[in-house]
């Protein structure tokens, strides 16, 4: 991931921090721009971004950046809109954070440093199809891989299906969502995470949501309907 990296380290520098209100906002993301730079596995790095309370849209956002790099051998930077998408989530993480605390002048945490503090695990992010896809792919490769984090990355796709399917979204996105947390539910309450047919169910999933999100609105009807179907009859695999 090292071309991903200077890709994102490139991104990080071209932030506009001045217009952080607070000089403790800076330092921590000039924290954290140094800890990826300096991460052994960014990948794993990211996902102990993302469990941290506040900072899931912020890592997904980064992990989509990423993504985009590995898909694309020629990627040097990026563009405006994922720059200011990295930074609009940023600005939210840390009005949602735990580790800035307005009015105290307290030594400031880093993120992987109080992920047992929090105590959180799952959060859930804006249901930003794009960044939702990462997290889609996040988790299928953690179930390919054998993962530990695995558990904990259902959850979070659970916890955001659920938040999606409840809010305010195009209503096949939302029966998508809903099927998804349905499916993934019967997944672990019945201990089927390592069987070989759920990894081949959801294999293509991420691609999907990624094709929906990248799609201009008027033309995304019937592109989430394999899926949907698919996870409508999700049950009779194992019946």
């Amino acid at each position: 991931m090292s071309q991903a990296k200077d890709v994102l380290q490139a991104l990080l520098g071209n932030v506009p921090t001045e217009e952080l209100s607070l000089d403790e906002q800076r330092t921590v993301f000039e924290k954290i721009k140094q800890r990826l730079a300096s991460a052994p596995d960014l990948r794993t790095e990211l996902l102990s971004l993302y469990k941290v309370k506040g900072f899931s849209d912020f890592a997904l956002s980064l992990m989509w950046v990423a993504r985009q790099t590995e898909r694309d051998p020629l990627m040097v930077s990026v563009s405006p809109e994922d720059t200011t998408l990295v930074f609009s989530s940023f600005r939210r993480a840390m009005g949602e954070s735990a580790f800035l605390q307005a009015g105290t002048s307290g030594a400031l945490r880093m993120p992987g440093d109080v992920t047992e503090d929090v105590g959180v695990t799952g959060p859930v992010g804006s249901g930003d199809a794009r960044t939702f896809s990462v997290l889609l792919e996040q988790f299928v490769e953690s179930v390919q891989g054998g993962d530990e984090q695995r558990t904990d990355l259902l959850e979070s796709v659970v916890k955001e299906c659920e938040a999606i399917a409840a809010g305010d979204f195009p209503y096949d996105y939302r029966e998508f969502c809903s099927l998804l947390a349905e499916s993934l539910n019967y997944v672990s309450g019945n201990q089927l995470l390592d069987d070989i047919r759920v990894l081949n169910i959801f294999a293509n999933i991420p691609a999907a949501v990624a094709q929906w999100a990248d799609t201009a609105p008027e033309g995304r009807a019937g592109l989430l309907a394999e899926e949907i179907g698919v996870l409508r009859d999700f049950k009779s695999h194992f019946e």
